[in-house]
């Protein structure tokens, strides 16, 4: 079993840091000034920091940044830096240190045969990664800060040695998330499971009734989920992962209580991107305004909901506020930002919904710090113009793969946010000056 580790890493950063807490699996950035402080505290305790400060001012502000994250578990009980620091690490003047997560494909085969299903038509005979190739890539992502991991598909129970890999990345430190169609869940798969400290098993549904899912995911397949879900809440916590889209929006609500039915401890919901398989099925994809009715819908019903709901969504008029901090300098999506992902035989992407034609390199040939600090691919997808949108022919935020399914390139504007910004909102992925604003969550820009 993994060993024991600081509850806290440092990540150096351009801006200051952000901070990683294994306890919840979450980005704080925090600025230059803040840094130096739990720097300093890492090797001094509080009483001795406030001691030496002369100034009242900063004497207060310092007792006040200390009690509120001292009730969040940053300190120890003498007052010191309850984590570890990853120095000497490069540290780029416009971008992060490493992606925040990588989404690794373990597998290019499936079990079903989905038509919103973004990977595209599988099987792939690649020549997939060993699994020392992919510890060495986990070492390589511990090293870089990169602690979120998602394990995707095709389905990964396909794959035998998938508790290896779950345990290889548990071993790094790293945070790792499996997302299933749950058919070839058993009791021994569960119990393995619920022996293990993930952060998400997310099990995919794309409806509350059978008639809803099976249009998407074939027939019986809600039945047999069903029968699933029962032998898996005995054993380990689990989530219920929606995609939004049309044929799903009347039941919105409806899959939040499904949920809770099922023994979920949270229902995530999900856009449906016009990629992989999905590209051929269009009137599965919803429009801004009936996505934002249905985002509106589980926010009014959130406060009251027996699970817990998240949205992974920019668009969400709950998902981003004015204080909340994005972390990169431009108006980009996550692609090459916040995330990369990396398919079955080791091909780096700026983003797993953009296609081959974006691969950077190959993890086999390329360390993955070089590949996103250097490799065009990555350098390409951060040269993005920094205005908010206003009706051009330009990105200026939003995704990427939309843009390029709907607009014909990756540089086009994606009509979501259009659609946004002519409805009055503010540009969700407006960049927020880390170093003027102080600490804060991330939010949802880095889970």
């Amino acid at each position: 079993m993994p060993e024991r580790r600081a509850p806290l890493v440092l990540v150096p950063e351009y801006f200051g840091c952000l901070v990683f807490d294994r306890r919840t699996s979450r980005y704080l950035p925090f600025d230059a000034e803040t840094t130096a402080v739990l720097r300093a505290l890492r090797d001094r305790p509080v009483d001795r920091l406030l001691q030496e400060e002369a100034d009242d001012e900063r004497h207060g502000r310092l007792l006040r940044f200390y009690e509120h994250f001292d009730e969040l578990g940053f300190f120890t009980p003498d007052g010191r830096f309850a984590g570890t620091v990853l120095d000497g690490l490069e540290v780029p003047p416009d971008h992060l240190t490493g992606p925040l997560a990588v989404h690794l494909e373990v597998i290019a085969s499936c079990n079903l045969g989905c038509a919103h299903c973004f990977a595209g038509d599988l099987p792939r005979r690649d020549r997939r990664l060993t699994l020392d190739e992919i510890d060495g890539l986990f070492a390589q992502m511990a090293r870089l800060g990169s602690f979120r991991l998602g394990l995707t598909g095709g389905e990964p129970l396909l794959r035998k040695d998938l508790f290896q890999i779950i345990d290889l990345a548990l071993g790094h430190g790293l945070a790792p998330c499996v997302t299933t169609n749950g058919l070839l869940i058993t009791e021994e798969i569960a119990r393995e499971f619920g022996k293990r400290e993930l952060v998400w098993l997310n099990v995919s549904l794309e409806g509350a009734t059978a008639a809803t899912n099976d249009a998407v995911r074939g027939e019986g397949v809600f039945a047999r989920v069903m029968d699933r879900l029962a032998v898996l809440r005995r054993h380990s916590r689990f989530t219920l992962a929606f995609t939004i889209m049309k044929s799903n929006l009347a039941e919105i609500e409806d899959c939040a209580r499904l949920a809770h039915e099922v023994g979920a401890d949270t229902a995530v919901f999900r856009p449906l991107y016009p990629v992989g398989v999905a590209s051929r099925h269009m009137d599965l994809m919803p429009t801004f305004a009936e996505y934002s009715t249905a985002l509106n819908e589980l926010a009014s019903m959130e406060a009251d909901a027996p699970v817990s709901l998240r949205h992974i969504d920019p668009f969400s008029p709950q998902a981003r506020t004015e204080t909340q901090s994005v972390v990169q300098q431009n108006y980009g999506c996550g692609a090459g930002n916040l995330v990369c992902s990396i398919s079955v035989s080791g091909e780096v992407n700026p983003c797993s919904f953009l296609g081959p034609g974006f691969v950077a390199a190959n993890i086999r040939d390329t360390s993955l710090a070089e590949i996103w600090h250097r490799s065009a691919g990555f350098r390409e997808i951060r040269a993005l113009p920094s205005t908010e949108p206003d009706g051009g022919a330009a990105f200026a935020g939003g995704c990427r793969a939309r843009a390029l399914v709907l607009g014909g390139s990756v540089n086009a504007p994606d009509p979501w946010i259009l659609d946004h910004a002519g409805s009055g909102g503010r540009n969700p992925l407006v960049v927020l000056d880390v170093n003027a604003g102080g600490a804060g969550s991330c939010g949802g820009a880095c889970g």
